[in-house]
């Protein structure tokens, strides 16, 4: 039975392709037809009758004698179950109106071309004259372009129950793509990429194209696309500058006066002088901007040179600038186009070494192999003493050699030995020489952006182009990873290895997110945070005190791409960019959702002294934080970061649907207008690293804001404290016969953030720049202890008395009377409303029959 499910059906959207149509649909005629009494009604050539009052019956007829009894219908049947099929289809096309397709429709061929001319895609003779509108979107990378041709032509063939005639004649078969026109769909590819590209193609495979079609080179031309598009701009670079070099040699002797160009169309209306830098200014505009005594004197130069190449007309805005000595003009244009040399990408190899993605560099010039110091420290790697030294290239400037160190790192199958020095300065971060791979047996082929492991593995290590160039295309497909086919436990210090599907870019960095709404496994693991693929793989490591089980075909997480944000000219408009002032709240606004006695276990009067007691004390349920004012004595939470610093990144975003953005980049002007996020240079602080944010559906409901600091947090140090446990907590709670339990509101935020560990907490967002936390955060090292030691200083006291207890941000108070409990609970809040520390309303339970504390049940 398992082997007949169908996968589930989705319903049309508003917007469709061609492609995601024909998924839809036959999707949906798999899933019909594993119905015995639908298949009948799928077969090409069925037709009925559209439902009248003349024809209820749509034409069908009463199964004859001769078709065995099981299988025999009646006429209304066959209607009966016809209207079935039909409105099957009708409910997973909402777009279309239901009687088109239950009343209307008079077979499935009808009904696909109903949904096909709603979407613009209708099969027709001028549909075909679309192609032509197809052009390279921006941010669309070559390689979609290139299916999106295809898919278009592969829509248009002809077919023998299309009803479209050519030249007159029906079509008796269905057509097949040739190989003709394979080769015009991909030169009409490149075509569109570049109008230059066909015939850099053409120079550039000649030989191969002697014997070859240019649709079976496509895959090699789609490899080195990138240094075709390079050559072509450069090649426009180039004669740019020879043509202004060219046009200078025409007169020699211009050394008195200038020569004018062949003379451009003139226009019967003299230009005014006017100088839109002086304008704009306010001031007097009356001259052309080359006179403005305000343009710096480079600009008045540039100008100069402009105007001997491209030669001006009487009353043009450049023909009264002053022309320097065309000698030195030419001497100036001669250095300018001699100065070009190719630069080329190094060839690079990711590898991991346990959990940890290296970078290799491949270098057949280097005569051993070194690794950076803050890399073999980061993952661990065991440095022994060496007396080896290492030269740099000029043979004389020895590097500073820590050790040596050797690894077996590990690619799919291969595992790949590197013995390297360990240097101070090194620009990258694994420089792997001549010995490494004739030890591990890799092969370089530079023309196509390609190296060989053993003999077996192709790794292509070719650029990629950045986000938001030309050709490229930012996909928010996220993609949820399966635990393996059997339970699992992952040991603390161990990893869990998972398998990339085959269209995520197997080296690509990745976001990964938790599962939380449908993970079995503990919901605090895996933690967000940028992976590294390695050869489709990732590998998450368990850095918890605590094994991890993970069931067998457990939804454990999803990834998405990531990307580098770039000022974006459309930056979308926060609701909360503009501070607006707070309305003046009224009063006892914010403890309206406290619940107060909902078992009601209180008498009335003192149901009245807790009521009375929440409302004076009213403005410590505001959930507008901002911050601890110091009190109890200064404080604020540090990073204490050890010897070595992070490494320097940029910073990277995961690859969210549009809307999802401008949430995220919400949740950083809400923080932000709170005081939680500040730009740095408003506290003249020198950001040294970017942590990734991410988006975490709440159980509630909505989205919050999780920053990770796992980068961060393995350099630095911890920080000793004393935490509760668990056990402590519980004997307290035991004793208590009345109970309060509350919860700090963003406990994490309202901690200050000491301005020397600022310059590590920085985060990138998507539109508007840079921010720094001002405040502690959840999962940034040091918080939990910052956020005990806070406590203590503010309840000490009631924690000495046995009145309170608290475990990391949930705060209870107890008592054996109601009298007693309501002093204690004013104690409490006396302290938190002197300290500016805020409770949170809807978690404040006061006199509860029973509840549940750390998976206990605590009953009066």
């Amino acid at each position: 039975m398992a082997g007949n499910r169908a996968p589930k059906q989705w319903s049309l959207t508003k917007q469709e392709t061609i492609t995601s149509f024909e998924a839809w649909r036959q999707n949906l005629q798999y899933t019909l037809s594993l119905d015995p009494n639908f298949a009948p009604f799928l077969i090409d050539g069925v037709t009925w009758l559209r439902k009248t009052t003349a024809a209820p019956l749509r034409g069908f007829e009463n199964d004859a004698d001769t078709v065995p009894e099981a299988r025999r219908r009646t006429a209304e049947q066959k209607a009966a179950q016809l209207e079935l099929i039909l409105g099957q289809i009708a409910n997973y096309c909402p777009v279309i109106s239901r009687n088109t397709i239950v009343k209307n429709s008079t077979s499935l061929s009808t009904i696909w071309q109903s949904i096909r001319a709603h979407f613009g895609f209708q099969s027709t003779g001028g549909h075909f004259l679309d192609f032509n509108n197809i052009h390279l979107e921006a941010d669309e990378r070559p390689e979609d372009l290139y299916q999106r041709l295809v898919s278009f032509i592969d829509d248009n063939l002809l077919k023998a129950d299309g009803g479209i005639r050519h030249h007159g004649e029906n079509v008796t078969a269905d057509e097949d793509i040739s190989p003709t026109m394979e080769n015009i769909i991909v030169l009409t590819w490149l075509r569109l990429i570049h109008p230059s590209l066909p015939a850099l193609v053409k120079q550039r495979y000649g030989a191969e194209l002697r014997s070859q079609t240019v649709a079976s080179l496509k895959p090699e031309i789609s490899q080195a696309l990138d240094s075709l598009l390079d050559e072509i701009n450069s090649a426009n670079d180039a004669k740019v500058l020879r043509t202004a070099f060219q046009q200078s040699l025409k007169h020699p002797q211009s050394s008195s006066r200038r020569q004018t160009p062949t003379a451009l169309p003139r226009t019967s209306k003299t230009p005014t002088k006017s100088c839109p830098l002086c304008r704009q200014a306010g001031r007097q505009h009356q001259h052309y901007l080359s006179r403005c005594p305000y343009l710096p004197v480079e600009d008045k130069q540039y100008l100069s040179r402009s105007r001997q190449v491209v030669g001006t007309e009487p009353g043009d805005p450049l023909s009264d600038c002053e022309v320097e000595d065309p000698q030195d003009s030419h001497n100036y244009r001669i250095k300018t186009t001699t100065n070009r040399v190719s630069v080329k990408q190094s060839p690079h190899l990711q590898a991991f070494y346990a959990h940890h993605p290296l970078l290799l560099t491949l270098d057949t010039g280097a005569e051993t192999s070194m690794i950076k110091t803050s890399i073999a420290n980061e993952i661990g790697a065991t440095i022994q003493k060496t007396t080896q030294k290492a030269l740099q290239a000029d043979g004389i400037t020895q590097l500073a050699v820590v050790g040596e160190v050797h690894l077996t790192l590990s690619r799919n199958h291969f595992n790949l030995q590197l013995d390297a020095l360990v240097v101070d300065s090194l620009d990258v971060d694994v420089l792997a020489g001549t010995p490494f791979m004739i030890t591990n047996d890799i092969s370089l082929r530079p023309s196509k952006q390609e190296l060989t492991i053993q003999g077996s593995e192709n790794v292509y290590y070719g650029s990629r182009q950045p986000a938001g160039t030309i050709g490229s295309v930012r996909r928010t497909q996220s993609t949820v990873l399966r635990a393996p086919s059997s339970s699992t436990v992952i040991w603390p210090g161990q990893y869990l290895e998972l398998d990339l599907p085959d269209h995520v870019d197997p080296d690509s960095i990745l976001a990964l997110e938790p599962r939380k709404d449908c993970s079995r496994s503990d919901c605090e693991w895996p933690s967000p945070h940028i992976v590294q693929a390695v050869a489709s793989k990732i590998r998450i490591p368990n850095q918890t005190p605590h094994p991890k089980l993970i069931p067998r075909h457990d939804h454990l997480c999803q990834v998405l791409p990531t990307y580098i944000p770039y000022p974006h000219p459309d930056v979308p408009k926060s609701s909360n960019s503009t501070p607006v002032a707070p309305s003046s709240p009224t009063p006892h606004e914010y403890s309206l959702s406290v619940q107060l006695d909902p078992d009601s276990i209180l008498s009335k009067s003192m149901h009245s002294e807790f009521s009375r007691l929440v409302k004076e004390y009213d403005d410590v349920f505001d959930k507008n934080i901002s911050g601890y004012n110091g009190a109890a004595g200064p404080f604020e939470a540090v990073v204490n970061m050890g010897p070595v610093q992070p490494p320097q990144r940029k910073g990277r975003l995961p690859q969210y649907a549009p809307n999802k953005l401008v949430e995220l980049q919400h949740k950083f002007d809400e923080l932000e207008s709170l005081g939680i996020f500040q730009p740095p240079e408003n506290l003249g602080i020198t950001v040294e690293y970017l942590n990734p944010s991410f988006l975490i559906k709440k159980p509630s409901g909505g989205h919050r804001l999780v920053t990770a600091f796992a980068d961060v947090g393995r350099y630095s140090k911890p920080q000793p404290s004393l935490l509760p446990d668990v056990d402590s907590t519980l004997r307290t709670i035991a004793k208590w016969k009345y109970i309060i339990v509350s919860d700090l509101t963003s406990a994490f935020y309202q901690i200050p953030l000491a301005k020397g560990s600022m310059k590590y907490c920085g985060v990138v967002t998507p539109f508007r720049g840079v921010r720094v936390y001002t405040r502690s955060a959840m999962g940034m090292p040091g918080s939990e202890t910052a956020l005990e030691e806070l406590m203590c200083r503010i309840l000490g006291d009631c924690l000495e008395d046995g009145i309170a207890a608290k475990l990391a941000d949930d705060l209870y108070c107890g008592a054996d009377t109601p009298e007693e409990l309501l002093i204690n609970w004013k104690r409490i809040l006396d302290a938190l409303q002197k300290c500016n520390i805020k409770l949170s309303p809807s978690k404040t339970i006061i006199c509860p029959r029973s509840t549940t504390i750390l998976g206990w049940i605590w009953t009066q």
